[in-house]
């Protein structure tokens, strides 16, 4: 006789437990409905976790970014020219994009190596191509570049520079013609005035 009918509980009890028998070895399994939102709560955090905290169990790729930026920032410690000391500044720049997390280090990087060398084309150009999938993070840049300097004098080309590819951004990824046309037109008279 099976032992749900023998106890009495028939189909409308409340007994969860299911007997099996097999060689002599009795194994019970427990219906446990309430446990599987805290099992799948758990392998959601257990997920989230190791998502969010990835570079740190990565391996070689959190250390050769640790490796980069130490070498840049023994670069920029040694740079005997405001040059040298630029492209050690984007070149820990660069080494910060690697990561997810360090956008705003980045940022800071580029913007003091603006400021070390305001007459470099190459800096803008170089945080022009770092921040290709940021394009809201290039025109934060750009635009505090165009602020911290006259657009006159040694820094002309690089406020130029600067102006042609936030003109490009707002053509582009950015889609804001009517200030892309305004940026093309503070251009055409920044060049009439050579």
């Amino acid at each position: 006789m099976d032992d749900r009918k023998a106890s009495g509980c028939g189909n409308g009890g409340v007994e969860e437990t299911v007997i099996f028998r097999r060689k002599g070895v009795r194994f019970e399994i427990i219906d446990m409905t309430w446990n599987l939102p805290l099992l799948l709560s758990a392998a959601a955090f257990a997920l989230f976790f190791f998502w969010k905290f990835r570079p740190v169990f990565g391996g070689n790729a959190g250390r050769e970014v640790t490796r980069a930026l130490t070498e840049a920032q023994k670069r920029i410690d040694s740079a005997v020219d405001a040059h040298a000391r630029a492209e050690a500044l984007c070149d820990a720049g660069d080494a910060c994009l690697m990561t997810r997390r360090k956008r705003d280090s980045a940022i800071g990087y580029y913007l003091r190596a603006m400021r070390t060398s305001p007459e470099s084309t190459d800096v803008v150009s170089r945080a022009s191509k770092a921040f290709v999938r940021k394009p809201r993070a290039l025109e934060s840049l750009l635009w505090r570049r165009l602020s911290a300097e006259a657009w006159t004098g040694p820094a002309k080309t690089a406020s130029e520079a600067a102006l042609r590819h936030l003109a490009a951004l707002y053509a582009g990824p950015l889609r804001r013609k009517s200030r892309a046309r305004a940026i093309k037109h503070v251009l055409d008279v920044l060049q009439t005035k050579h």
